[in-house]
């Protein structure tokens, strides 16, 4: 686990210390898109809950 946190601390740093330009390319060009992949994904798979089920086909009685 320690090591899963260094490695995200130092992409942390990596990441603050380059130019704003750098870091608004590097948030639209792979942030962005990641994140709407997710997105598109969460909303799929919650799609198929949002569904009212389907009624069964009425039977007909007979009187």
């Amino acid at each position: 686990m320690r090591t899963i946190i260094d490695g995200w601390d130092a992409f942390e740093l990596w990441l603050t210390q380059l130019p704003f330009v750098f870091q608004v390319v590097f948030v639209t060009v792979v942030l962005l898109p990641l994140t709407a992949a997710v997105a598109i994904g969460i909303d799929r798979v919650t799609e198929r809950f949002d569904r009212r089920p389907e009624r069964a086909p009425e039977q007909r009685r007979s009187d």
